[in-house]
């Protein structure tokens, strides 16, 4: 009793002081319904047991507008991204691009048989077989492009292996502190130096005819036969909402399926991660290369598992084709625009690339600290475990999110960074919000969103068209993701209505 009542005491006085005090210009009604709402938020039942904050800083003096818990170390989830990407934007430049080659190795003889192996080096581009920005990284036109290339060195058949080479990375594909349940899910497909379709493939589900009646998998697409799906999946009632998982991690070429589907659907499409994208890419290419004609007699493999048996040797290799991936401000946009949690994870891992020849979080973590520590921003108590935020264990507080954003407006590629986010009520993860307010096309945002957490971070222009930057986190609420969604946007909302 006496426990609970300190606490109250507590939160009551970091109420007081950190909303009124930490205000450092003059509360006008404005700034006082704003104050309101953060209070009436706090109290709301969702909030009973949660730890939040929230910070808004004026751009150009860095004056607090308002203030609330804004120092507690919380888990930012998706926001992490705006943290790496802004920063890899400066240290590599907008205009930097992944490349990916074909290599082969051995002789071609007469008859157009090639004595030897392909090689798929990949450059850790993300979108490499993705639909997302063009046709030609989209794998139904690559593939194609590859073989090609591959008829145009006259080789008809190849005596030996299609051998997918991720070794720009290292073969850490998800970050030891990501939770086992996300792994086998698309959002935990992490990364690879040969990133593949975005590291994912669909399970097609097709629903029994009564209710508990087990579901059928009837297709894997794109084709991967050598993956073990163990499919523990029923039919629910014709109103049943989907409730679907996927477990299995890298390197492991079982996948479970576990819950439930709707009765009154056809076919339910489930994205999950891809086991090895190297193997998956390699895999890829020779199915296509066989369907096409081209005779590949020793199947697929990868470097990786060529070192394990000790049969990768050291042979000339021949450069035959090279592609570019869109410049690195596309890649960003759609990693923002989306949330996309492969691409941020390889755009941290080509910075480590680049700038120290090794391809590993830890080294890409280490050279974003060091960025914002130069653009002085204070990183106590911040902690990266990776570029995406799907860590339980990244630590921000809302103030350095605010700081981060407002530190950055002076960098050269803040034009460009600014145009990465999400737009309110136009595009993004905020296109469905916002609408009819003050802050539609005007507020600029990067979302975060997990179990309990919902996170935000970014740019707004007040009624007086100040320039303002802020960071809200909320951590184990309890509220639903649309109601909380609608209470955050209606604080960032009144923060758009200030008129300091």
């Amino acid at each position: 009793m006496i426990h609970k009542l300190i606490t109250k005491v507590i939160f009551t006085v970091l109420t007081v002081v950190s909303i009124t005090t930490f205000s450092q210009v003059p509360q006008d009604t404005s700034i006082k319904i704003l104050i309101s709402e953060i209070n009436k938020f706090s109290k709301d039942p969702a909030m009973k047991n949660a730890n939040w904050g929230i910070c808004v800083l004026t751009a150009d003096s860095n004056k607090t507008i308002i203030s609330f818990n804004d120092t507690v170390g919380l888990i930012p989830a998706s926001t992490m991204k705006a943290i790496n990407t802004a920063a890899t934007l400066d240290l590599l430049g907008k205009g930097y691009t992944f490349k990916t080659y074909l290599f082969y190795d051995g002789d071609i003889d007469n008859k157009g048989t090639l004595h030897g192996n392909i090689y798929i080096k990949g450059g850790g581009d993300p979108s490499l077989g993705s639909p997302r920005i063009d046709t030609i990284a989209d794998m139904k036109y690559l593939l194609p492009l590859w073989i090609e290339n591959i008829r145009k060195q006259g080789i008809k058949i190849i005596d030996g292996a299609i051998v997918g080479d991720a070794s720009i990375f290292d073969d850490t594909i998800v970050p030891p502190s990501w939770v086992p349940g996300d792994l086998g899910n698309y959002y935990g497909a992490g990364s690879s130096g040969l990133t593949f379709h975005e590291n994912t493939f669909r399970i097609i589900l097709k629903p029994g005819k009564k209710y508990k009646d087990s579901a059928r998998v009837v297709e894997i697409d794109p084709p991967a036969p050598y993956i073990n799906i163990i499919n523990k999946v029923r039919t629910g009632g014709i109103y049943t909402p989907d409730d679907l998982w996927v477990f299995g991690g890298p390197y492991n070429n079982t996948r479970t399926v576990k819950g439930i589907v709707p009765r009154n659907k056809k076919e339910f499409p489930l994205r999950s991660s891809i086991p090895d994208p190297s193997f998956f890419c390699a895999y890829s290419l020779f199915k296509a290369l066989s369907d096409s004609g081209i005779v590949v007699k020793d199947s697929a493999t990868t470097i990786k598992t060529l070192k394990e048996k000790g049969k990768l040797k050291t042979r000339t290799l021949t450069v035959f084709f090279s592609m570019k991936s869109q410049p690195l401000d596309t890649i960003i946009y759609y990693t923002n625009q989306k949330s996309l949690n492969t691409w941020a994870e390889d755009i941290l891992k080509i910075l480590a690339f680049e700038k120290t020849g090794t391809g590993s979080a830890y080294n890409g973590i280490q050279l974003i600290k060091q960025f914002w520590k130069s653009k002085g921003v204070n990183l106590e108590g911040f902690v990266m475990k990776d570029g995406s935020g799907l860590s339980p264990d990244d630590r921000v507080s809302p103030r350095q999110l605010a700081e981060f954003m407002r530190a950055y407006i002076s960098d050269t590629m803040f034009p460009v960074f600014y145009h990465t986010l999400p737009i309110a009520g136009v595009s993004g993860t905020i296109s469905n919000i916002f609408k009819g307010t003050i802050a539609e096309n005007n507020l600029r945002a990067k979302s975060g969103y997990m179990k309990g957490i919902r996170s935000y971070t970014g740019y707004v222009y007040n009624k007086k068209n100040k320039f303002l930057t802020f960071g809200i986190i909320v951590n184990k609420h309890t509220a639903s993701a649309e109601k909380m969604r609608s209470m955050l946007e209606k604080i960032m909302i009144l923060i758009a209505e200030t008129e300091w």
